[in-house]
């Protein structure tokens, strides 16, 4: 099994946390970092940055994990 690993960071602002759904976030970016269709994404950590200004800063890392021998069809961007 040839298994490659990266580790990317997603840079997020919120303006509006009371009509952010957090989880719902969180699980499209994992979905949007995908660029195959049989890799494994998974949050690593949320860190908060704090408030500045208006905006909730956050840098999520994201752990992806690609089976190279088994990567099945490439996710097409939109």
């Amino acid at each position: 099994m040839n298994i490659n690993k990266i580790q990317q960071y997603v840079p997020l602002d919120i303006r509006n946390w009371e009509k952010t759904d957090f989880a719902q976030l969180l699980y499209e970016i994992c979905d949007s970092v995908k660029q195959y269709t049989n890799d494994v994404v998974e949050v690593h950590q949320v860190v908060k940055l704090g408030k500045f200004g208006k905006d909730y800063k956050f840098l999520i890392i994201i752990n992806i994990l690609q089976d190279l021998d088994n990567s099945g069809p490439a996710v097409e961007e939109l």
